[in-house]
């Protein structure tokens, strides 16, 4: 499917009466709090008026606009006509798809706090996600930042009730009308060049980070498919975020092949091995079923209870008081 076809394809979709329809949620995202985490998203919950701002918004930024909207491939150096869309395919830009697989669920993330201050100085932007009745979601993106909030601004915020000003001391938020890109399908939109840039430069940071962190793994366990682990780890949010977990760990100095094999054999874990001129080499698989194993061995998640001595396969892990 071309570029235009998918604009096509999106109208389609999402657009009803001339306005987006479909369940939409929102949330913001902030840099990491730490250099080896990811971006945290704190989910919105919106209002119904709230919501239709949204619904509105999204309607003038996106679909007004690309009526009549010429579209050009994507280039990071050139400055784009007021009526010129870029596009790009989502696999050429990685940062862009590693924000599409975090945020195509946003039921998990923590809600938005007004009185968190740490997070708000990391705002970067917001995201957008309207599902369509044939589940396929599209995203929305604007950059966002502490600078929103009025309160942050020198003077009072006064507003004007019955023709008295009364001043307002509630958390007050400025969401302006703009989107800067959208992704839908196999495509990443681009409506506002620098704050679009803005945005994924962070995410490719973050994606640098994992993949750092996936070599420093392959230093230490030997992997086949090398190249294959580096790219999984650093293209789909949920396996960076546990890789950089994995850099964490107290034991990650000492992590080597002599360490993970017992565990291999006493889990009877299905991942192959290969030997490579006297060395084993564990074998990296992509597919859905065997892409995590390797993390969650190399993350401790094989566990023996002292109790029962039953063997168990976790996905968090605290360490007891006193430890």
């Amino acid at each position: 499917m071309t570029a235009r076809e998918t604009l096509d394809d999106l109208a389609a979709a999402f657009v009803a009466d001339g306005a987006v329809a479909g369940v939409l949620e929102a949330a913001t995202v902030a840099r990491p709090p730490t250099s080896d985490a990811l971006p945290e998203g704190r989910a919105l919950a919106l209002a119904e008026d709230a919501e239709l701002y949204f619904r509105s918004l999204l309607t003038d930024a996106v679909v007004a606009s690309l009526e009549g909207a010429r579209l050009r491939k994507f280039d990071p150096l050139y400055k784009p006509d007021a009526d010129e869309v870029e596009w790009a395919r989502i696999d050429d830009i990685p940062a862009a798809a590693l924000a599409v697989d975090r945020y195509a669920n946003l039921s998990p993330l923590a809600p938005f706090d007004p009185a968190d201050e740490s997070y708000k100085r990391r705002m970067r932007y917001w995201v957008a996600v309207v599902t369509a009745a044939d589940r396929r979601r599209a995203f929305f993106f604007r950059s966002f930042s502490a600078s929103a909030e009025l309160q942050r601004k020198r003077g009072a915020a006064l507003v004007s009730r019955n023709g008295t000003f009364t001043r307002v001391d509630e958390h007050i938020f400025l969401f302006d009308r703009n989107v800067d890109c959208f992704v839908f399908g196999e495509y990443v939109f681009v409506l506002r060049h620098a704050d679009f840039r803005r945005i994924f430069e962070q995410l490719d940071a973050v994606r640098r980070r994992a993949a750092r962190a996936a070599r420093e793994v392959l230093a230490k366990v030997p992997i086949a498919n090398a190249e294959d682990f580096v790219e999984a780890c650093s293209n789909q949010a949920a396996m960076a975020e546990k890789l950089l977990a994995v850099r964490r760990r107290d034991y990650f100095d000492q992590l080597s092949y002599a360490m993970l094999a017992p565990v291999i054999e006493e889990f009877n874990l299905n991942i192959p091995t290969r030997d490579d001129g006297g060395t084993t080499q564990l074998v990296f698989e992509s597919t859905p079923e065997q892409r995590w194993r390797i993390l969650k061995l190399i993350d401790d998640d094989y566990l023996r209870s002292a109790m029962t001595s039953h063997r168990y396969e976790v996905n968090s892990k605290t360490a007891p008081p006193g430890d």
